[in-house]
């Protein structure tokens, strides 16, 4: 058998490409680490430690909606009518400069967020899932501006809340 010359392995190779490239990574069906029976979770609002008292309700609201969203599970608001609960505490909240203007004020600041997160079995109190470290972060820019610095900051919250939802959902249904 003849080797293949290089302008043949460079025709075979851009052919290929294209049908590799279309190729990805995709988990299907339901997740493999849930017992078959939890159909619905209780998601009762997460704990809050912080002084940032909107945190946990935006969290809450996130980790509910992507349940519903990507599990394709049923959430219910509290452990009544819940075939597993999963419960929450965010531990920690900061806000800290990342950059600094040459006048010495942050021109850019990080939010991290801690929390705790378990999911447990309705009927046989058996542990599911938990976490004591989700660490979550977020930078925004800093305007000198009052009102547009609360603002960021709540956009910024909000993206947090959406990356620790996005997180523990697939931690919790995928294993990573």
């Amino acid at each position: 058998m003849k080797p293949l010359s290089r302008a043949r392995c460079a025709l075979l190779l851009a052919a290929l490409l294209p049908a590799l490239a279309g190729c990805g990574y995709k988990l299907a069906g339901r997740n493999q680490l849930l017992p078959p029976e939890v159909k619905t979770i209780g998601i009762p609002p997460f704990a809050n430690a912080t002084r940032q008292p909107e945190i946990s309700q935006r969290i809450t609201e996130e980790v509910t909606s992507t349940f519903a969203a990507r599990g394709g599970y049923r959430t219910v608001p509290g452990e009544s009518g819940a075939d597993a609960v999963l419960r929450g505490e965010v531990t920690s909240y900061e806000v800290n400069p990342v950059n600094v203007g040459p006048d010495g004020r942050a021109t850019r600041n990080e939010v991290v967020v801690t929390a705790k997160v378990e999911l447990k079995s309705a009927t046989s109190d058996k542990v599911l899932f938990r976490s004591d470290h989700f660490v979550f972060k977020q930078q925004y820019d800093v305007t000198r501006s009052a009102t547009q610095f609360i603002d960021q900051e709540i956009l910024a919250i909000d993206e947090v809340a959406a990356d620790f939802a996005e997180s523990v959902v697939t931690t919790i249904l995928e294993g990573f």
